[in-house]
C-alpha cells in the first residue's frame, strides 16, 4: 500500500515536472516569427505566430494582441491592425491592481503565472503603431489622438513611480512624430511646440540613458519654424545655443513639399533567462531571473534620395536601449520578487517535510528526502518571464528631404541596398508625403 507521505510527493513532483513542461519559453517559441520578419515576411510570421499561440484569451492576451496587431500593420491589413491594437489599448488600460490569486500561484511557481502586462514603453508602443496605421492611410487627424494618448498614457504611468526612478518618463521620437504630423496638417505652432518637448526630452533623459542627444535635424526644425512663425525671442534663444545648425533648406515651403521615411530597423532583442542554483542544507534552491544580453547598438545606414540630392537618416529611437534600461530600473524588483518566491518554497519544502515526519512516525530518513525532492520541486518550476513584445523594431530611423513641387524619383537605401523606389513620386509644394518602411 502507498503511503500518504509518499503520495503526496509524487503528486508534487509530477505536479512540478508538469506544470516546468507546459510553461512557455516565449523567446524560443517567437524565433520562426521574428526569422520571418526579418526576411521580410511578415505574412509568414502572421502563419508562424498563429500555427505556435493558439490561445488568444489566457493571461497572455494583451501580449497576443500587440504581437498579432503589429504584424497586420506590417503586412497593410491596417484595419485588422487597427482593431487588435485598439483592444490591446483598451486591455492595457483595464489592468489594475493585483490580482490575489495569481500572485498566490505566481509565488508558488514563477511570475509566468501573472497576467501580461507590459513595460510602459510597450504601453506607449500600441499608440505609435495605431498612429503609424493611420498615417499610413492619411488619417492624420486619428493619428495625431494616438499620440496625445502617449502624452496621457505617460503622465498615467509616471504617478506610479518615485520621482526620477523611471528613466522611461517621456518619448522623444514619438514627441518629433507628433510634431512632423502637426505640420503635415499646418498647424505649424503646436508642430513647434511637440519639437521643443522632442528636443529637451533628447537633451535631457535620452542623452544621459541612451547616449542620444537631440539630432541635428531636431534642432533644425525648431529653429525653422519658430522664424516661420515669427517668434524672434524663442529662436534667438535656441539659436544661441545651436550656433551651427542650419535650417534654411529644410522642410516643406509656398514652392516645395518633402518627403519624410520612418524606417524601422532590427529586431528588439529577446530576453534571456539567467538562474542560479545553489545546494544549502541537502535542499536545491534556484532563483531565475530575465535579462538582455549586452551587444553593441547596431549599425545601419539609411539613406533617403531623389537625384542628385541625398540626405542620410538619423537615429530617432533606440528601443533597444530602452528595453535594457527598463529592465534594469525593475531588476529591483524582480530580485526582491525572486527572493521572496525562493523563501515561500523553502518555507513549502520545510512544511512538507515536517508533515512527513508525522506521518511516517517521525522516519527522518522518509521526511528528509521528501523534503529535498519538494525543494526540487521549487527549483524546477522557477522561470524567468522572458514575456515581451518581440516584433517591436530594435531602433528607428528618420530621413527628410526637401523637393521642388512636381514629379520626382524617390529611392531609399538600407546599408547600401535598396529598400524603397518610386520613380515619379508627385511632390506637392507645403505638403509632406510620409512613407513607413520596416528593414531587418
Amino acid at each position: 500500500m502507498i503511503k500518504p507521505a509518499w503520495l503526496f510527493t509524487t503528486v508534487a513532483i509530477a505536479s512540478a515536472v508538469l506544470i516546468s513542461g507546459c510553461a512557455t519559453d516565449y523567446t524560443r517559441e517567437m524565433r520562426p516569427v521574428t526569422s520571418s520578419l526579418r526576411m521580410d515576411r511578415p505574412d509568414l510570421a502572421i502563419e508562424e505566430f498563429r500555427e505556435n499561440f493558439t490561445d488568444s484569451t489566457g493571461r497572455d492576451r494583451l501580449l497576443y494582441l500587440m504581437e498579432l496587431g503589429n504584424l497586420m500593420r506590417l503586412t497593410g491589413d491596417f484595419a485588422g491592425a487597427e482593431n487588435l491594437l485598439l483592444q490591446a489599448d483598451r486591455l492595457s488600460d483595464q489592468q489594475r491592481g493585483i490580482e490575489l490569486g495569481q500572485e498566490i500561484e505566481a509565488f508558488l511557481s514563477s511570475d509566468l503565472a501573472l497576467e501580461f502586462r507590459g513595460a510602459d514603453y510597450e504601453k506607449v508602443f500600441i499608440n505609435y503603431c495605431l498612429a503609424v496605421s493611420y498615417a499610413s492611410q492619411n488619417n492624420m487627424e486619428d493619428a495625431l489622438v494616438e499620440c496625445r494618448r502617449v502624452n496621457d498614457k505617460l503622465r498615467v504611468l509616471n504617478q506610479n513611480y518615485e520621482e526620477n526612478s523611471n528613466r522611461y518618463g517621456d518619448d522623444a521620437f514619438i514627441r518629433y512624430f507628433m510634431g512632423i504630423l502637426y505640420e503635415n496638417a499646418g498647424d505649424l505652432n503646436n508642430a513647434l511646440i511637440a519639437y521643443r518637448n522632442s528636443a529637451s526630452v533628447y537633451d535631457s533623459s535620452y542623452a544621459a540613458d541612451y547616449g542620444l542627444p537631440a539630432p541635428r535635424r531636431v534642432r533644425s526644425d525648431i529653429l525653422r519654424l519658430s522664424s516661420a512663425l515669427g517668434m524672434q525671442s524663442i529662436y534667438q534663444d535656441y539659436a544661441s545655443q545651436w550656433p551651427g545648425v542650419s535650417w534654411e533648406n529644410d522642410g516643406p515651403d509656398q514652392d516645395h513639399g518633402e518627403v519624410v521615411v520612418i524606417l524601422e530597423a532590427g529586431m528588439i532583442p529577446a530576453r534571456v533567462e539567467k538562474s542560479y542554483t545553489f545546494v544549502l542544507n541537502d535542499r536545491v534552491y534556484r532563483v531565475s531571473l530575465p535579462a538582455i544580453a549586452s551587444r553593441r547598438r547596431e549599425s545601419w545606414s539609411v539613406t533617403l534620395s531623389s537625384g542628385n540630392a541625398q540626405v542620410s537618416g538619423f537615429l530617432a529611437e533606440d528601443l533597444t536601449g530602452i528595453a535594457r534600461k527598463n529592465l534594469e530600473d525593475h531588476a529591483g524588483r524582480d530580485i526582491a520578487r525572486a527572493v521572496a518566491r525562493l523563501a515561500v518554497k523553502a518555507g513549502a519544502a520545510e512544511a512538507g517535510e515536517q508533515l512527513v515526519e508525522e506521518l511516517t512516525e517521525e522516519n527522518s530518513g522518509i521526511s528528509q528526502v521528501t523534503g529535498l525532492l519538494l525543494s526540487i520541486v521549487g527549483a524546477v518550476t522557477e522561470r524567468a518571464d522572458l514575456r515581451a513584445w518581440l516584433t517591436l523594431p530594435s531602433q528607428i530611423f528618420v530621413a527628410r528631404l526637401r523637393l521642388p513641387e512636381g514629379e520626382h524619383p524617390v529611392r531609399v537605401e538600407v546599408n547600401g541596398r535598396i529598400v524603397f523606389s518610386d520613380e515619379s513620386m508627385s511632390i506637392d509644394s507645403g505638403e509632406i508625403n510620409l512613407l513607413f518602411l520596416r528593414e531587418g
